[in-house]
């Protein structure tokens, strides 16, 4: 099988030639990992790994010719981007992180403020080159990533308000939550249209789930994200792609509705969040919905040791296997996570299913 073959089978909840596997990391470990790995660029990166899956954002973009610039720098260190997300880079015990900073709807969002902002069009982006720039990534599963419906607002209102606007202010939540979606619908209907048939998936991520709870309630979900999300769902599914849902925590609660919305594949199986136990999920879910992730990233990767880590692949390939699931780490991979533990998890999930 190709690994785009590979990614499909397991999609459809049927047992490829061998698992197949993914990869994200941030920007500082990517460079220590493509130096460790003697990568030439990022392709050969992922051939070492045997990774089969490649997300297009960073790697395969629209050409940005908006009225404004892409992005933009501010003082303290601050880069704005075309929405007025900002994000600065942090320094942590074990490396430089991006982190979202200075929410430009924190203090007030008056529905007047919010109709006035600049907000982003899709002729902003140009895709006129770029069905023939995936030509290169063809023999691997190809994934558009970026949309969200909750997420994406948090980045200009604080996720604290947006919470709390959904219960007193729903208007205001309505209008963000509508505008990320709406413009993002028309965004990916473009580029897969574009695409000409050469993107599987489209990921959309909005974290609805905390270490030990859901964030949002189940009513709150079927009220403000359901029929959101369901817009992105069905542009996706009548372009014949397939649809990943990423939300960290203990997101157990929510995965029956968002099998009924169409979700094809739940991300990233964060195993350490309460009731997300990978057996149990694979009992109640498997049948109707390919698993993805489920390598944790917040204590095995990072202080476990390669034998650890080999360990850990094996059991979660015996238990999630041999059928619907995508093996990968449980989050994009940071500063905290040495190269040999890299290495033993690619190594023995290539051994292993092999």
């Amino acid at each position: 099988m190709t690994s785009k073959e590979r990614v499909l089978t397991a999609i459809s909840r049927q047992a490829p030639d061998r698992i197949p596997v993914d990869f994200s990391a941030n920007p500082a470990t990517l460079r220590r990992l493509m130096s460790d790995f003697g990568a030439g660029d990022y392709a050969d990166l992922l051939a070492k790994l045997n990774v089969d899956i490649v997300d297009l954002r960073g790697v395969v973009d629209p050409v940005y010719c908006g009225p404004v610039p892409e992005t933009v720098s501010r003082p303290g260190g601050v880069v704005e981007n075309y929405w007025g997300m900002r994000t600065m880079t942090m320094a942590t015990a074990t490396g430089p992180e991006e982190c979202y900073c200075d929410f430009v709807f924190s203090e007030s969002a008056t529905l007047d403020e919010l109709a006035v902002h600049r907000w982003p069009e899709t002729d902003w982006f140009d895709f006129t080159d770029f069905s023939a720039r995936l030509d290169t990534w063809a023999h691997l599963a190809i994934v558009a990533s970026g949309a969200s419906v909750w997420q994406h607002p948090t980045f200009l209102r604080g996720i604290e308000n947006m919470l709390t606007d959904l219960i007193a202010a729903p208007k205001t939540a309505t209008f963000l939550m509508d505008r990320f979606t709406d413009f993002y619908v028309e965004y990916f209907d473009r580029m897969l249209s574009c695409a000409g048939g050469k993107i599987d998936i489209l990921r959309i991520a909005d974290d609805l789930a905390m270490q030990d709870r859901l964030m949002v309630s189940p009513k709150h979900f079927d009220e403000f994200f359901a029929p959101r999300l369901k817009k992105l769902i069905d542009m996706a599914h009548s372009h014949n792609v397939k649809v990943m849902y990423h939300s960290c925590g203990a997101v157990a609660g929510l995965i029956e509705k968002l099998i009924d919305l169409g979700i094809d594949i739940l991300d990233p199986i964060q195993v350490t969040a309460a009731g997300m136990d990978p057996v149990y999920l694979k009992s109640a879910f498997g049948n109707r919905i390919c698993l993805h992730g489920a390598i944790d990233t917040q204590h095995l990767l990072p202080t476990g040791s390669p034998q650890d880590v080999a360990e850990a692949v094996r059991r979660t390939i015996g238990e999630l296997g041999p059928e619907g699931f995508i093996l990968s780490p449980s989050h994009v991979l940071q500063t905290d996570v040495p190269t040999a533990n890299v290495r033993a998890l690619y190594e023995t999930a290539h051994a292993s299913s092999a």
